[in-house]
């Protein structure tokens, strides 16, 4: 049975994902390297950015600057991170909510759950009080102090939800940060694929996927009769 959904915020309910990161990436390319593919960048980006071990914790202004900067050094670039990370942080501000999540959201009603985001508390909180989004908690890295994939964000999650593992389903659009750390716990997940990226063979497999959050009730309705 399901008796919670915990869902990633940006790229699944906030419609600011991996475009807005892949756009500034293309800039950077364009302004930096213009041989260099944005793909390969974004993924080198994603390596540190997902690697970074924080002491004391940085916010996600703070890693992303960090991280982008480890990739400059990687490439030899030699530019200030900051202009681009100013930007997709202005980019993120503007976010809005994907067209049917209010809708989904409805349709789930009564069944407890949260949202689980790499991002810094305040900032998100607002951007789902613009939306008219509500949850029944709002766990981030900066209230867990650590990032996806590490367990700590997700156990908070649980706790918040007086849940088991098992009995939640995570919903997220990163094979890394939310398929690999949410199933780690034990929680079964849901990969929304938006842009119909191709999984590799040594990608985490979720126990769903689907394009957008439309597919989610039923997928809901399945897990729950698989259990």
């Amino acid at each position: 049975m399901v008796r919670a959904i915990t869902f990633d915020a940006f790229g699944t309910l906030i419609d600011t994902g991996r475009d807005v990161l892949i756009r500034i990436a293309r800039s950077v390319c364009d302004d930096q390297r213009p041989s260099l593919d944005a793909e390969a960048l974004l993924a080198t980006w994603d390596r540190h950015f997902f690697a970074a071990e924080t002491a004391p914790f940085l916010t996600l202004a703070e890693i992303t600057e960090d991280s982008l900067e480890k990739t400059f050094r990687e490439y030899g670039i030699e530019a200030t991170p900051a202009p681009y990370v100013d930007r997709l942080v202005a980019l993120w501000r503007q976010a809005k909510a994907y067209a049917e999540v209010p809708r989904i959201l409805d349709a789930l009603d009564g069944v407890p759950r949260a949202v689980v985001s790499n991002a810094d508390h305040e900032f998100l909180l607002d951007i789902l009080e613009r939306n008219g989004l509500r949850f029944d908690a709002v766990i981030t890295s900066e209230s867990a102090q650590t990032y996806k994939p590490r367990p700590r964000i997700f156990e908070a999650a649980l706790e918040s939800l007086r849940v088991r593992p098992n009995d939640v389903i995570h919903v997220g659009d990163s094979l890394v940060a939310d398929v690999e750390g949410a199933s780690r716990l034990g929680m079964r997940t849901v990969w929304v694929n938006r842009t119909a990226l191709r999984r590799g063979p040594a990608d985490p497999a979720p126990d769903a996927e689907a394009r957008d959050l439309n597919e989610l009730p039923a997928i809901v309705e399945r897990l729950s009769r698989d259990r």
